[in-house]
Formats: structure tokens, sequence, C-alpha cells
């Protein structure tokens, strides 16, 4: 007679390393649950992974603060001279006169005893005569 062959089970390595009293707690519980069942499942094979699109980084800009309103009001012998409206007529008195010259840069000088105020354009075009009465 030949020989029995003992059945030989194989445990997984969960099953070696639960404990083998049993623990009442319910966590313990489903720990070993979980455990066994990562245990008994297949070896999945590597999924070949698709790498995401990537998308560029947001890119935030600092947000260009609105410059207040100003107006400067000069007030000299009882009356009031609007700058803003000065420089308007010497930006326009410089296009009248200079007619091919671009206007880049413009500086008043204003003499309100003299109601009076001389512009200076692109740094130095013009005459000491550029002036623009108010």
């Amino acid at each position: 007679m030949a020989p029995r062959k003992a059945s030989v089970k194989t445990e997984t390595a969960a099953a070696v390393e639960a404990p083998k009293t049993a623990d009442k707690t319910p966590a313990a519980k489903t720990e070993t649950k979980t455990a066994a069942k990562a245990a008994k499942a297949p070896a999945k094979k590597a999924e070949a992974k698709v790498p995401a699109e990537k998308k560029a980084p947001v890119r935030r800009t600092a947000a260009k603060k609105a410059e207040p309103a100003a107006e400067v009001v000069i007030e000299f012998g009882g009356r009031q001279i609007d700058t803003q409206a000065v420089l308007e007529n010497a930006k326009k008195a410089f296009a009248e006169k200079y007619k091919d010259a671009e206007l880049k840069s413009i500086h008043l000088y204003i003499k309100p005893e003299e109601s009076v105020a001389y512009y200076v354009a692109n740094d130095g075009i013009g005459d000491p005569e550029d002036k623009v009465e108010f």
C-alpha cells in the first residue's frame, strides 16, 4: 500500500499573521477580515497608467490698484485755478505750435500772480515764450 500523502493547505501571509486568539472588538474583527480579503485577492497585474495631462500652473497676477481720483486746485488772490484744465490747454497749445513733434512729456510751471503757466515739452522742445494763460 502506498503511503498516503498529507494534504497541505497553503496559508496566506495574512492568515499567518492574523492572531489565532479571537479578539472580540469590532475594530479587530474588521482588520482581520480586511487582511484576509486582501490576502485572498489575486495579484493584479500592474496596469499601465497613463499620465494625466499636466495643466499649466495658474499664474495669478497682482491685481492692479486703480489710481485714486485726484484733483489739484491752486487758490491764489481770491481765485481758484484748476491745474488739470491748465495742463490740457498746454497740451493743445503744443499740438498747434509744433505739429510735426509728438508729445512725450510735458512740465508745467504755474505762476498764479501773472495768471500764466509756462510749459516745457519733451525735455526741451519749445522756447521760453511757450505759455498758456488762464
